[in-house]
């Protein structure tokens, strides 16, 4: 069953990517052209957040039952020496808990925006922060093995 998640979650980053990329662009062309914030805007950073929470919960699920964590719960001083254990187990989480994290703070400070281009601009902060944190916790050296 873990491997079935693991190849789910594999597929899904590039969702989450292409959609923290598109709100991305969004809010920086917006800035740049000082355009009306308009229904794609916000349904940009939907789809972003709606794509990010549901690999966070893959990504929870992969958690729990991945042998890589489970093995490092049993001797977590000698998984924290491995750094690729200590990827999975400690840094892919945290990274992805801020890249979450900073997508709902982006979408929240957007909203409560009254300017458009207070709200490009708190969203391109954001997203790019996001994004940014989504592409250092990817496994890169990984992806031709899931």
């Amino acid at each position: 069953m873990a491997s079935v998640i693991l190849v789910v979650h594999s597929y899904v980053r590039w969702l989450v990517l292409l959609a923290g990329l598109f709100a991305l662009v969004r809010a920086i062309s917006g800035v740049a052209s000082a355009r009306p914030y308009a229904g794609i805007d916000k349904r940009s950073a939907l789809l972003f957040t709606i794509a990010i929470d549901t690999q966070f919960l893959i990504g929870l699920a992969l958690y729990g039952m991945s042998p890589i964590t489970r093995g490092a719960m049993q001797n977590m001083g000698a998984a924290m020496a491995d750094a690729h254990t200590r990827f999975f187990v400690a840094e892919h989480p945290v990274f992805m808990v801020l890249a979450l994290a900073l997508a709902h703070v982006g979408s929240v400070l957007t909203k409560r925006a009254e300017l458009d281009r207070a709200k490009f601009v708190r969203s391109a902060v954001c997203f790019a922060a996001a994004t940014g944190f989504v592409l250092a916790g990817i496994p890169w050296w990984r992806l031709g093995g899931g």
